[in-house]
């Protein structure tokens, strides 16, 4: 029996399960390894749902077992290892792998040897590392307890009767919609730095949220910015000083914009000068002007714009198809392009309604509602979890 090719891949959110579902699917002669922090997938796509209402959906749509979900597959075809990629090494071919406490593994660092890599580490955001303002989970951090840190959350936004957005692009938007509509009277104030709420969206679309938001009490500024935010411990209060002039007292405050690369592990060669990984059309690893042979990357980790869920799936698929096209040695390759794909905006605001656009189409609320607003596309994670999404 001739050896399986070692297929290595960085990260269990929705991109390294794509790979990694679709690459198994394809039954190459591979072993592949799905190393992450978590071993739940975090369908983080709903938090502005759950984290203000609780009660609207369990942990049960949006908290997966990831081995669970590849149980299925052939004995020696996968293995899932939860750990914290620290560094590639392309001398040895090999990652270098820190264990969470209490492994089970003498060592406190296992090395992993690899004939393929995908990197599908992401990203994460400035309110998910509690850089600014109060922490709220809208991604995971490794190794933490993301159900705790959920709750803790939940609890947070529960108690807060002020708040203070900073940033209106789809995430504050989405968040300002449900605390309006949260019990307990909330003040929301929703901060956007351009003169336009979701900045890139049609004219329609950010007329419409400017309105569903004024009529569900939502306060709006805009052309304004967040100057500084400071929290103090005696009264449990944030000052959020704002470019006008005007300083807020409010109970909790965050942002909902930036993104951060989780780059830390990857040679600086391969990314660019904003620290996202380089890629080819092949979706290949562009190390120092060099495509690479076996390195891969996709999701949101990729210098690629428009860091939105209904990329992955193509984006999977390609990177799975050209590293089974490799193994099998068969010029099956295929490329991605961003604009082969029409932009997407679905935003709902509350529960019943919302606005986006898909190409230059703009959306209903109700489609709107139906689409994404009744359950935060919770009813699609199962597929995404298994790499069923097209």
């Amino acid at each position: 029996m001739s050896q399986r090719i070692s297929v290595i891949v960085i990260g269990g959110s929705h991109a390294g399960l794509a790979v990694s579902q679709k690459l198994l699917r394809q039954r190459p002669k591979a072993a592949i390894t799905l190393i992450s922090p978590l071993d739940e997938y975090y369908f983080n796509i709903a938090a502005p749902r759950f984290l203000v209402k609780p009660e609207s959906l369990p942990p049960s749509k949006y908290l997966y077992s990831i081995p669970d979900a590849f149980r299925d597959y052939p004995a020696g075809s996968f293995t899932f290892v939860k750990g914290l990629v620290t560094k590639i090494d392309y001398t040895t071919k090999s990652v270098a792998v820190a264990l969470p406490a209490g492994s089970s593994t003498a060592a406190a660092v296992s090395s992993y040897d690899f004939d393929y890599l995908v990197i599908a580490s992401g990203s994460s955001t400035p309110a998910t590392l509690g850089q600014e303002g109060v922490r709220l989970p809208f991604k995971a951090t490794p190794f933490e307890d993301i159900r705790k840190a959920i709750y803790e959350a939940q609890v947070k936004l529960a108690d807060a009767q002020r708040v203070v957005i900073g940033g209106a692009g789809p995430l504050g938007v989405e968040i300002a919609g449900e605390l309006a509509e949260a019990p307990g009277s909330k003040k929301v104030t929703l901060v956007s730095r351009p003169n336009v709420l979701l900045e890139g969206a049609t004219v329609a679309v950010q007329r419409t949220a400017m309105s569903l938001l004024k009529r569900k009490n939502v306060d709006v500024l805009t052309g304004t910015t967040v100057e500084e935010a400071v929290y103090e411990p005696d009264t449990q209060t944030w000052k959020v000083k704002l470019s006008t002039g005007k300083t807020y007292t409010t109970d909790a405050y965050f942002a909902t914009t930036g993104t951060v690369p989780n780059n830390e592990f990857i040679p600086k060669g391969c990314l660019n000068p904003q620290g996202w990984v380089n890629v080819d059309e092949q979706l290949r690893v562009v190390e120092n002007g060099v495509s690479r042979t076996d390195t891969y990357a996709v999701g949101d980790i990729t210098c690629h714009p428009y860091r939105l869920l209904s990329r992955v799936s193509l984006q999977g698929q390609t990177v799975a198809s050209n590293i089974a096209a490799a193994i099998e040695q068969n010029s099956r390759i295929m490329t991605y392009s961003t604009e082969a794909q029409k932009k997407m905006m679905v935003v709902p605001v509350g529960q019943s309604t919302g606005t986006g656009h898909l190409g230059g189409w703009t959306m209903f609320g109700c489609l709107v509602w139906f689409f994404k607003g009744k359950d935060f596309l919770t009813y699609e994670a199962p597929k995404f979890l298994q790499g069923q999404m097209r």
